[in-house]
């Protein structure tokens, strides 16, 4: 089991989590809004109305995929609809 953090600048639109190769296959992923606006997290269907919303603030709003032992995830699977030049926080355990 390991444990790694980077962090997604969100682009105009939508912003996928993870782009590029190799995907990433998670067991569990948690997201943290960094940033003075609002987000939502999702799937390919996210947008200003739909996903989960992660709140502004201190410490920012935060989602956790859960831990799983059999349903992994990829990093690539998931979107992000925000604010341009926000940032999004994203710790993963493969």
């Amino acid at each position: 089991m390991a444990v790694a953090t980077f962090q997604v600048t969100l682009l105009a639109g939508i912003t996928r989590v993870q782009s590029g190769s190799p995907q990433i296959f998670c067991k569990q992923i948690m997201f943290q809004n960094n940033a003075t606006h609002t987000m939502r997290i999702g799937d390919i269907n996210t947008s200003a109305s739909q996903g989960m919303l992660l709140a502004t603030g201190t410490p920012g709003g935060a989602m956790n995929s859960g831990v799983s032992a059999v349903n992994y995830t990829y990093l690539s699977d998931w979107y992000v609809f925000g604010t341009v030049n926000d940032v999004l926080d994203v710790l993963y355990i493969i």
